[in-house]
């Protein structure tokens, strides 16, 4: 498949920067609204390095003729519901296939019926991709008690969601991959499945059934994956955020970190956060909340490069800027920034952390 992704905005580089894991897709072209401000700049637009592609405005004929496949991302909601549907009818008209990474019934039915309308292929829970899917507990055993899972299970959580958890996320896969082990993935976005994991559902917020129910669901899940792809390590992306950001931006309230939490033990987690300068009291503090919240131990955090705009945190969402990587010094804690996640210094890490706690195996 060669696809273009619209709409593409800075949520969408790390899908441009770890492409070569994607699952039978090549992607051609990135198009983005005029009203984003960046057509024009190269895909990586926020970076020093350069991706090799331009992001455009809109497509000629000739361009259209490279490409078969529309990837619909998660910006598609920043737009105004009334402006959404034209520009995708018209990037519509000149594809076979549409793969739908955003969440909302309203938005999926709209696609549905502009899909039926010109006979094209809308590929939704990535049914062309592979095994991988999204999670529906509902479809899920409840197990007379909680399994023990033997995989070594990495975690990467966030204090919010907007701290480039997917990037951790992809980091990690793309190391262990390179060093031959077997990866079995839960990820936080739709798009997830493109690179070859599972992805959290609606189904983890559903109230069909109690929580602790919900838990034993995401614990067999969890298990039957095991049993299926046995797999060398796992890497879960934990959803939203541990703890309410403001009154306001609650984040589920950190609900499905616990739900998740108390379903496995992770042998070493990670903890994104906004770009900020941090105490050492500050971690220590995170470090006991999650210790007695979640009763899992924090191996290391990672200073992201992203900051909520102040303006926007009496909205009703928040919206983020970019900001320049902070330098992580010594201290009682181990930080990380994106400095790390250019070469191996993280993953080591993690192995190193594994290794000594006599869960892994270097290869």
């Amino acid at each position: 498949m060669k696809a273009v992704i619209y709409p593409y905005d800075f949520e969408s580089v790390s899908t441009l920067k770890y492409r070569s894991m994607l699952k039978d897709i090549e992607i051609v072209y990135l198009l983005s609204p005029m009203g984003f401000g960046i057509a024009g700049k190269d895909g990586y637009y926020l970076q020093d390095e350069k991706s090799g592609y331009i992001i455009k405005s809109e497509l000629n004929d000739d361009e259209y003729a490279d490409i078969d496949t529309l990837l619909i991302t998660e910006a598609i909601l920043k737009l105004p519901a009334a402006d959404r549907m034209g520009e995708l009818g018209k990037i519509l008209s000149n594809c076979s296939y549409v793969i739908n990474m955003a969440y909302g019934d309203d938005l999926f039915k709209a696609v549905e019926k502009l899909c039926q309308e010109k006979s094209i292929k809308l590929i939704n829970n990535f049914d062309l991709i592979g095994g991988q899917k999204v999670i529906d507990l509902n479809s899920v055993g409840l197990p007379s008690e909680r399994n023990r899972i033997n995989t070594p299970i990495i975690a990467v959580c966030g204090i919010a969601p907007m701290t480039q958890k997917f990037d951790l996320q992809l980091y990690f896969r793309e190391h262990l991959l390179k060093n031959g082990y077997k990866v079995s993935q839960i990820g936080t976005k739709l798009n997830g499945q493109l690179f070859g994991f599972h992805t959290w559902g609606e189904s983890l917020y559903d109230n069909a059934f109690p929580e602790t129910e919900k838990i034993a669901r995401i614990n067999q899940f969890i298990k039957d994956i095991e049993t299926e792809e046995k797999p060398d390590v796992f890497i879960i992306g934990i959803p939203d955020a541990l703890v309410p950001y403001t009154h306001k931006h609650t984040f589920r309230y950190g609900i499905p970190a616990f739900e998740i939490f108390n379903a496995i033990s992770p042998d070493f987690t990670i903890m994104s956060l906004f770009n900020n300068e941090y105490t050492d009291e500050f971690y220590e503090e995170m470090t006991k909340l999650c210790n007695y919240k979640f009763n899992i131990d924090i191996d290391c955090f990672y200073n992201s490069h992203f900051v909520p705009v102040s303006l926007s945190v009496n909205a009703a969402d928040l919206s983020y800027s970019f900001a320049e990587r902070k330098t992580t010094t010594g201290g009682k804690y181990q930080v990380f920034n994106s400095d790390c996640i250019e070469n191996k210094g993280l993953y080591d890490y993690m192995i190193e952390s594994l290794e000594q706690y006599g869960q892994f195996k270097s290869y």
